[in-house]
């Protein structure tokens, strides 16, 4: 479900590759590897950890697909000659909405840019906006 509404149609793509570009990169493994204990399963480490805790799923892996796809979200982002806030309210905005139902957390955007969430939504349809007429 993309964020921009029927005006907008020309634009899902952008938006759809970034949104699933933030999904790729939660699904990819860490940049730091724990050297210590790699090899154990992971386990609760608290006082009541005695092993009658639900397992927690993890994501699936990505496919090679994501990963390109990922790469070029991330080409357009860095070649394009765009602002700084407009690459970190597009990124923000797609991390948000990352495996979420409901679509973007725009309040949370908002206190996290330190922006008026009111605003938010028309910020981000405006950077696409300019990031598709750069292309």
């Amino acid at each position: 479900m993309s964020v921009l509404d029927k005006r907008y149609k020309h634009m899902v793509f952008l938006d759809d590759l970034f949104m699933e570009a933030a999904e790729t990169e939660r699904k990819l493994p860490p940049a730091i590897r724990k050297q210590k204990m790699s090899s154990w399963v992971e386990y609760v480490r608290t006082w009541e950890s005695y092993g009658w805790h639900d397992a927690e799923p993890r994501l699936p892996q990505a496919t090679p697909q994501q990963i390109t796809r990922f790469e070029q979200a991330m080409d357009l982002l860095n070649d394009n000659n765009m602002e700084v806030d407009d690459k970190r309210l597009i990124w923000a905005v797609a991390h948000s909405a990352a495996f979420r139902d409901r679509g973007p957390h725009w309040t949370a955007v908002g206190r996290k840019l330190r922006v008026d969430p009111r605003t938010v939504r028309r910020r981000y349809i405006d950077a696409l906006i300019r990031l598709y007429y750069k292309l």
